[in-house]
Parts: structure tokens; C-alpha cells; sequence
């Protein structure tokens, strides 16, 4: 939902900008132009066409303010990690170490012993350190189902 906010600031921003173009053209052929060609001339344009340009440029000024909150409200979302030190985002290389939300599941050996009878890799992890005779670790590292569930 939120990013269709995004679009809809960027939307009116290019409105703004065809309008602009617009009020450029009416205005003359060489300012049309100039404005279409060359970045900088539309802002000469606003200063001494403003009455002409003001409409166009509110609706973008408008615009960006829609994108500049979309981007200060969902930084995280559009960085994909809040935090840069957080390295749980981050695949380990070694061992895991089950997480306090893991430890606090209520988990019991009930015979099953592979990696298709589990839910998730807390799960898996909690057989493989208290069940007997499970086939969840081939390669023996202490990470279980490593295809399925702890990638």
C-alpha cells in the first residue's frame, strides 16, 4: 500500500513537469524547447514566467513532498535492513546459535528424525541437539536441514 504512495508522488511530479512543459510551450516555441532540452531553463522559466509556471511547479513541489515522507517514513523497507550492524540479516558462517525466541518454543522428541517433518529451522535445530537418532545434519556441522529450513 504504502509504496503505491510512492508511485502516486512520482505521478504528480511528472504531471507537474508536463504541465510545466506545457506552460513552456505556450508561452514560445524557444522556450518550449529550452525547457524540454535543457535542465536548467526551466528554473530561469519559473523566474520570469512565473505566473505562467507557478501551477506546474506547486504540483511538483507537491510531489516530492509525497516522496520525501514515503522515504523518510519506509527507509527500511526501501534499504532492506534498518540497521547496517544488524548482522542477522546476514547468513552466518558457522554454527548457529539458536535465538532466545527459539529457546523459548515448546519442542519435544516425538520420533520424527528428518527434515521433511519439520516447520522451521528453530525446530529442526532443537531436534537435532536434544532427540537421538535424528538424519537431519549429512555433513555432520551442527546445521540442520541446511537445503530446507536453515539456509
Amino acid at each position: 500500500m504504502s509504496v503505491l504512495i510512492l508511485y502516486a508522488g512520482i505521478g504528480i511530479v511528472v504531471i507537474g513537469g508536463i504541465g510545466l512543459l506545457i506552460a513552456a510551450f505556450k508561452t514560445s516555441l524557444p522556450w518550449g524547447l529550452a525547457v524540454l532540452v535543457v535542465g536548467p531553463a526551466a528554473i530561469a522559466y519559473l523566474i520570469l514566467h512565473w505566473q505562467d509556471g507557478k501551477g506546474p511547479f506547486k504540483l511538483q513541489v507537491f510531489g516530492l513532498i509525497i516522496i520525501a515522507v514515503f522515504v523518510y517514513s519506509d527507509r527500511e523497507m526501501l534499504a532492506g535492513n534498518s540497521d547496517p550492524y544488524d548482522l542477522s540479516a546476514y547468513p552466518s558462517q558457522g554454527p548457529r546459535i539458536s535465538s532466545p525466541a527459539a529457546s523459548r518454543q515448546s519442542y519435544s522428541c516425538d520420533g520424527r528424525t528428518h527434515c521433511s517433518q519439520m516447520t522451521s529451522c528453530a525446530e529442526a535445530t532443537y531436534f537435532l541437539r536434544h532427540c537421538p537418532d535424528t538424519k537431519m545434519d549429512g555433513n555432520n556441522d551442527g546445521i540442520p536441514c541446511e537445503r530446507q529450513w536453515c539456509r
